[in-house]
């Protein structure tokens, strides 16, 4: 079929200037009249096929772009309308340029928005896509937006809380840090040959300080390769299924942080299932999509577990029940929500617990975290200390008792 480059007048008084797919003039008119548009003119046009921007794009350059969308869709704006408005909104030259793209995928093949977000994975994770999808098929995509932009910015949030309370444990490190590689590097270098000329043994902060100023002074590549061989070895590991496995389980073991994994997971977890089954999708679909939504493998792979448990069989609550990871909160919204039948209800009372306790976490964890540090390089700096007036001290004894 040719294409049209044309003009058109939306119902929100706009005029729109895109590309479409029609038999004729006259079909190019009623797919737009179709959107709530009007003709103005057209011609004929030849789109070059060109090579997909994609990318990772910062969270909230999405959340801005979902929010346009969303509220765009709530008052019933034609979603071409919206891409073409939202495009030049958008701080990101990348999401700028992908939108670009997705409006005249729109336009020239006639592909839903999920299909245009699909051409660039990267952009766009697969359950900003089968969530959207969902909706597009249930005819509650403004429903499905509200919910994706009301759980993204609640993560953001999160984030942002976390960042602002290791800020200042990271600039004490950083400090510390400075401190040590100067003593180390250069003041202790200097005052080895006065400090081993007073006589008898040296204590023992300060021989090992001495120790770790000379290693680092005459073996510094080799700390070099140590770390960054320990650092590929992680990355390398943390990618394989087995090892990645592994590493997850071992997260979920480690006090405070495992607690705080665990309910970002639940979170996940029963924000996108009550989401997918509110939007018409199928339930082992639904956990199939939800297992890549998670984070952690070792929780997936419970899910995964009762995704075929349930497939063999079972009930929602039997299978989800076989694992300790899945707390009693969420077992007993899915039993309720699956005698009901309102499972989408059920775990939006659970989603509101985990959207209060998730920060509640964040700042126990670094409530506890931030004296814990602030101890550790208390005792570096003290150690340091040690090490340089010891020695002074037995040198000023010496002299006292001469």
């Amino acid at each position: 079929m040719p294409q049209f480059s044309y003009e058109a007048l939306t119902a929100g008084g706009q005029v729109e200037k895109a590309i479409m797919v029609a038999a004729n003039e006259t079909d190019l008119a009623e797919r737009l009249r179709t959107n709530g548009s009007f003709l103005i003119k057209s011609r004929p046009a030849e789109v070059k096929a060109t090579t997909k921007t994609d990318g990772k794009v910062a969270r909230k350059d999405l959340l801005s772009l979902l929010e346009y969308i969303a509220g765009s869709a709530h008052v019933g704006m034609p979603i071409m309308t919206t891409l073409s408005d939202v495009e030049f909104r958008l701080e990101s030259k990348r999401l700028r340029m992908i939108v670009a793209e997705m409006r005249d995928t729109m336009a020239v093949e006639g592909k839903s928005l999920s299909e245009a977000m699909s051409e660039h994975p990267k952009a766009f994770p697969l359950y900003y896509v089968s969530s959207i999808q969902a909706g597009e098929a249930s005819g509650q995509l403004d429903y499905v937006l509200k919910q994706l932009v009301e759980h993204i910015d609640w993560q953001e949030s999160v984030s942002s809380q976390l960042r602002q309370a290791l800020a200042y444990p990271i600039v004490i490190i950083v400090a510390v840090g400075l401190l040590l590689v100067v003593v180390v590097g250069f003041v202790f270098p200097r005052l080895i040959p006065t400090l081993a000329g007073r006589g008898g043994p040296l204590p023992l902060p300060t021989r090992m300080i001495i120790f770790t100023s000379e290693f680092v002074r005459n073996f510094w590549w080799v700390t070099i390769l140590v770390a960054g061989g320990v650092s590929a070895a992680f990355v390398y590991i943390r990618r394989t299924t087995g090892g990645g496995l592994f590493i997850d389980r071992t997260l979920l073991r480690l006090p405070g942080v495992g607690q705080l994994i665990l309910q970002n997971s639940m979170a996940r977890l029963v924000t996108y299932l009550g989401l997918f089954y509110k939007s018409g999708v199928e339930l082992l679909y639904s956990l199939s999509l939800v297992e890549k939504m998670i984070g952690n493998r070792a929780v997936a792979a419970a899910v995964a577990d009762a995704r075929e448990a349930i497939a063999g069989g079972d009930s929602i609550s039997t299978a989800f029940g076989r694992s300790p990871l899945f707390p009693p909160i969420v077992l007993r919204a899915l039993a309720l929500g699956e005698s009901t039948g309102h499972l989408d209800e059920s775990l939006a009372r659970v989603q509101e617990y985990f959207t209060r306790e998730v920060p509640a976490a964040v700042r126990r964890m670094i409530t506890i975290l931030q004296p814990l540090l602030i101890a550790v390089m208390g005792g570096t700096v003290l150690l340091v200390a040690l090490a340089i007036y010891l020695p002074i001290l037995g040198i000023y004894e010496s002299i006292g008792r001469r």
